[in-house]
């Protein structure tokens, strides 16, 4: 392979993201920290909104035109039953490794890998959900509770953990088979869907966003991107 710059193009698209949804978390988690009993929740809830809605948005693109392209094991995020599976095969990689033949081998570890990324997006939304739980049951009320601080904290930090679990996960394991196995075509394709968000009244809104939050540089990355893909 040459060393053009399209070669890693999903790596350094994925990197800003994920350095850029990184920064998201821990600004929720300050905002927490300066809760005090008595505090409005507005902050909160709007700077918790953007992250979840970006990380949701993430997750989707994702789902929908990475993870399972990547080999001809790709499970439906939608079924628990299946989840529960997902888990159990990522868990069992070393059993693969000892009972199948040498053949085979790349295809299990390739199946560990993708189960391992569909579970973590399933952990994802459980954390999420778990905040947004605590929020449904403040609403209404004139002044939020000391202990409800307390449950924020400990969930925002959950969520947090394991966004960055996924995230260098992720990069360990996932992109460098999406970098060998997609076409580079392909690449633009989900660079370009990871940026822009065609469904949207506002297509721009995910590239508007990165540009306020990241460094020149990085900045830099995404514009030469947008470039070859638009």
């Amino acid at each position: 392979m040459d060393n053009s710059p399209d070669d890693l193009i999903v790596t350094d698209v994925m990197g800003v993201l994920h350095r850029a949804l990184t920064c998201e978390g821990k600004k929720v988690q300050k905002i927490v920290e300066g809760l005090h009993e008595g505090s409005s929740l507005q902050e909160f809830r709007q700077a918790f909104n953007f992250w979840a809605t970006v990380l949701m948005y993430h997750a989707d693109i994702e789902d929908e035109n990475m993870t399972s392209p990547l080999t001809d094991f790709s499970p439906a995020r939608d079924n628990e039953a299946e989840h529960i599976e997902l888990g159990e095969l990522a868990e069992s990689l070393n059993e693969y490794l000892d009972n199948h033949s040498s053949g085979n081998i790349e295809r299990n570890v390739k199946c560990a890998i993708i189960a391992l990324q569909q579970k973590q997006h399933v952990q994802l939304i459980e954390a999420l959900n778990d905040v947004l739980e605590v929020l449904n049951h403040e609403i209404g009320k004139t002044k939020i509770l000391a202990r409800t601080i307390r449950h924020l904290y400990a969930k925002i930090i959950n969520l947090r953990i394991s966004q960055d679990d996924h995230f260098e996960s992720e990069e360990a394991l996932v992109l460098p088979e999406v970098e060998a196995r997609l076409s580079r075509e392909d690449k633009k394709k989900l660079t370009r869907k990871l940026l822009i968000d065609d469904e949207s009244d506002d297509p721009n809104w995910v590239v508007d966003w990165l540009f306020e939050k990241v460094i020149p540089n990085e900045r830099d990355i995404i514009s030469r991107v947008l470039g070859n893909v638009s």
